[in-house]
């Protein structure tokens, strides 16, 4: 792999351990604080808050829990992938760009990225409730290019899901399933540092 100039990182089953936050960590939690709402229908209403179409307060009270759920309580659920801080780490020392691309709720994303103290490291952040595009939507891809200045083949995109990894080859990106091509962050961090 050519080095990059960037590496855009996705969050649930990259940077955090989860992978299918929705169905492991979001439905329980709101069950456990008393919706009446299916799995099914607590997914779909993620899925509006995840395009920017509800706030986490409009989700919490879509799906019955406003006043028992709260942000902080239900982030602090999730839990940072082993290795992301050596990994940002060895990237600011080589000089690589580092950015999020995520499928997530604007508050959600701000409470975990300074709950684990990813503010500093990661300086760009596009997030699907912010602009109302999902992955793996052509859209959201372009909007990272734009963001990131640089030519996409310049840049490694690095996720935990076969379309997406699919879309951000398609967009001109250095495609990295995690989990087939990497399977922790010592090896990713093994390949910036060749």
């Amino acid at each position: 792999m050519r080095e990059p100039a960037s590496v855009v990182l996705d969050a649930m089953g990259v940077l955090y351990e989860s992978a299918d936050d929705v169905a492991e960590l979001l439905v329980p939690y709101v069950h456990e604080h008393g919706s009446p709402l299916s799995a099914a229908d607590i997914e779909e209403t993620y899925r509006r808050a995840s395009l920017g179409e509800l706030t986490s307060a409009g989700f919490w009270a879509a799906t019955g829990v406003a006043g028992s759920a709260d942000d902080e309580d239900y982030c602090a659920r999730h839990t940072l992938t082993l290795g992301v801080h050596e990994f940002l780490k060895t990237a600011d020392a080589a000089g690589v760009r580092l950015a999020c691309l995520s499928n997530d709720v604007s508050r959600w994303s701000e409470v975990l990225r300074r709950r684990f103290g990813l503010t500093d490291s990661i300086r760009d952040w596009v997030i699907s409730a912010d602009i109302g595009v999902r992955k793996p939507q052509p859209a959201i891809y372009q909007e990272m290019r734009r963001r990131l200045g640089v030519d996409a083949d310049r840049a490694w995109f690095v996720d935990d899901r076969e379309a997406n990894v699919v879309a951000a080859r398609e967009a001109g990106f250095t495609a990295i399933h995690y989990g087939r091509d990497v399977t922790s962050f010592d090896q990713l961090t093994a390949a910036l540092a060749r």
